[in-house]
């Protein structure tokens, strides 16, 4: 498998406007339990014993105090693999020199997704990381997101699926697997605005009959839920207030181009 991303924490300290993760409208803290996640990954490894590229995310994934642990799950289980740790960096002055030393010490990067909160402090951000020796990549500046939620479904599934390059982002979560993580994530636009978009593109790790042919053969089809999702439309950055109007999650308001 190219590629695999998953959830420590649905919550987050920054809370953008169409954060395609909903990490804005997770109302309580929610951290992925260690003891199932290591059970679940071990799963995964029977049917996938070689991934080139994962990316331990969030929400803010820093803001789980278990964090080593699953940077050092990760290169248990795949020891070639290309690790990274996503985060808008804003804690990194505030983590331990124990977290340092498991990326050092497990081969694994920090992935910053810049945001204008954090550029005030990148210049000590990235001191910080070099004076640990740990390596890092910044992205350039966020300043738009984009929106691709409709609340109007249409009949083009696959052909937003064959283009969206988010169907690739294998994502992991509680024990199922999908082609990317709104199949686990539109739980909480669904509780926050009482709406009933499908939840559905997930495959149980723990099926009966399950083979890796299989694995890969439900990655490769769209589902229901990409019937929600639309051509991007973009959106200047910024972050939700309380409560989130249910505009700033969805484009049917939005001028197409």
């Amino acid at each position: 498998m190219p590629y695999l991303e998953f959830h420590v924490a649905d919550h987050c300290n920054l809370n953008c406007r169409a954060c395609e993760h909903y990490s804005g409208l997770v109302k309580e803290p929610h951290f992925t339990n260690l003891k199932k996640f290591t059970r679940d990954f071990e799963q995964l490894h029977k049917f996938i014993d070689d991934i080139g590229y994962i990316r331990i995310l969030g929400g803010e994934p820093l803001l789980n105090p278990e964090i080593n642990e699953y940077v050092k799950l990760s290169r248990r289980l795949y020891p070639q693999a290309v690790i990274r740790v996503v985060t808008n960096a804003l804690l990194l002055p505030k983590m331990p020199d124990k977290f340092f030393k498991t990326l050092r010490q497990n081969d694994v990067s920090i992935h910053i997704s810049f945001y204008p909160p954090a550029q005030s402090k990148i210049e000590q951000i990235t001191k910080l990381l070099t004076e640990k020796k740990v390596e890092f990549f910044v992205s350039p500046l966020t300043k738009t997101f984009t929106v691709k939620q409709t609340l109007n479904p249409h009949n083009e599934a696959r052909k937003i699926f064959l283009k969206c390059f988010q169907a690739s982002c294998r994502n992991l979560y509680d024990g199922k697997i999908a082609a990317c993580f709104l199949p686990f994530t539109t739980k909480y636009f669904n509780a926050y605005y009482n709406k009933n978009l499908p939840e559905d593109g997930a495959l149980d790790l723990y099926e009966k009959d399950l083979t890796t042919e299989k694995l890969k053969k439900f990655l490769s089809v769209p589902f229901e839920r990409c019937r929600y999702c639309t051509a991007p439309v973009p959106i200047k950055w910024g972050t939700i207030s309380q409560p989130s109007p249910i505009t700033d999650w969805t484009n049917d308001h939005l001028p197409k181009n």
